[in-house]
């Protein structure tokens, strides 16, 4: 089994596990609310390991730094106020999840578009699987 399979089976375990947790929390609290936690408690984590473990942070070029500041918008403003919401507003986190996996579709499509990766015939049916599957586990 090659290493990113691995890598993504144990992403894929604490994803659910973080949906789950999603789902509990998103019925008692605000995103907002949420949100100043999460990224106090993650700001406290990353820099106290970084100054515990002696970690020099590298140089970020220019360009990458409106990149990273690019995609912290999207995710704060945009993807995690979604998915909030989604998980809030659902019975069963399931539900939500399989419409997010969409995402896959989109990205392979990204991929054609602006890498030039292969279309190829497995992949086409095996997406075709994941939207029939996603619509049968999330829409009754």
């Amino acid at each position: 089994m090659d290493i990113w399979v691995q890598y993504a089976l144990v992403a894929a375990v604490f994803l659910s596990i973080k949906n789950m947790i999603s789902k509990h929390l998103s019925g008692k609290y605000k995103y907002i609310d949420y949100l100043l936690y999460a990224i106090s408690l993650s700001f406290v984590g990353v820099w106290g390991y970084v100054l515990m473990s002696g970690h020099t942070p590298a140089r970020i070029e220019g360009n990458d730094l409106l990149v990273i500041i690019l995609r912290t918008l999207i995710v704060y403003s945009i993807i995690d106020p979604s998915i909030y919401k989604a998980f809030q507003t659902s019975s069963n986190p399931a539900s939500p999840s399989c419409v997010i996996s969409v995402e896959v579709v989109i990205t392979f499509i990204l991929s054609v578009i602006f890498l030039k990766s292969r279309i190829e015939p497995k992949s086409i049916m095996g997406m075709g699987l994941m939207i029939g599957g996603g619509y049968l586990v999330a829409f009754k």
